[in-house]
């Protein structure tokens, strides 16, 4: 297992500049998949009527998972729409994939959804790329890469640091909608604003962008294909990133599925939510 304790992440990454372009190419012609794929895309219920999947979801999981085992074939491939996607637990790499992450979003067309892959190197977050087809805007990087952005046919342009979130600062705070409705009182809190957005890769892009200072999920159940794109990129971008309990964010080597809650945002965002947002009022 790796753990993230929430502080910055120095040294090289490893993937190569050859690797990083090769992902940006396929995670882009995904893109294009969903675009033309969108309107009157064959829709279906997976575990419930709140757990949709699209003939587009399934499309792209199939092109990406090729083209990913085509070029590192001696990694593990593993894709939400897998049929069987519990990883071997025995790969030090391991690839996620997130062929349509948002995808409510993508079905009601609002353009809050993305394209996600991550890379674990021994269970860490090292690397991601989101891709936003409706934005045509992809994020990309990791630890000891930085963080960067590119606009379609746009020069890439790396992410500045951001400022420490001080305790006594007010906060605008990213929930997504199950936490919204199981957490209402966060939304009641004089310190903090809620701001929405769809895919958690998108919701990570906004808080590097300065439209938002962190990202909560309370709820737990997050997938490691929701989680290991965005937090790579967020690690680059000298985010914090970490649990509301407990010391660190664990990957299993053996699950799909992240135990913990989820806090990723500016310097000081651990502190400022433990200080808030760890319990209820009283």
């Amino acid at each position: 297992m790796a753990t993230l304790s929430g502080k910055p992440v120095t040294g090289q990454p490893s993937v190569s500049a050859e690797d990083i372009e090769y992902v940006k190419k396929i995670v882009r012609e995904a893109g294009a998949i969903a675009i033309a794929m969108r309107e009157g895309v064959d829709i279906r219920e997976k575990s419930g009527p709140s757990d949709k999947v699209t003939a587009a979801d399934c499309a792209i999981s199939k092109q990406l998972v090729k083209q990913l085992s085509a070029r590192f074939p001696n990694d593990e491939i593993v894709s939400e729409e897998d049929e069987h996607h519990s990883p071997e637990g025995t790969k030090q790499r391991v690839w996620l994939v997130d062929p349509i992450d948002g995808t409510d979003n993508y079905i009601c067309n609002d353009g809050q959804y993305s394209v996600m892959i991550g890379l674990l190197v021994d269970g860490a977050p090292i690397f991601g790329w989101v891709y936003a087809p409706a934005w045509q805007k992809l994020y990309y990087g990791g630890p000891g890469y930085g963080a960067h952005f590119e606009n379609d046919d746009a020069p890439s342009e790396r992410f500045s640091e951001l400022e420490t979130l001080q305790i006594e600062s007010n906060a605008r705070v990213i929930m997504g909608g199950r936490d919204r409705k199981s957490h209402p009182w966060v939304g009641e809190l004089p310190q903090v604003e809620v701001v929405k957005m769809g895919s958690i890769g998108l919701k990570v892009a906004k808080v590097l962008e300065g439209y938002a200072d962190l990202y909560v999920h309370l709820a737990g159940r997050l997938k490691t294909w929701d989680t290991a794109g965005p937090i790579a990129i967020a690690l680059g971008g000298q985010l914090e990133v970490g649990p509301i309990e407990g010391e660190s964010i664990v990957f299993p080597r053996d699950s799909v599925r992240l135990e913990s809650s989820v806090i990723i945002g500016r310097p000081g965002c651990l502190s400022w939510s433990r200080t808030y947002i760890a319990k209820p009022p009283q």
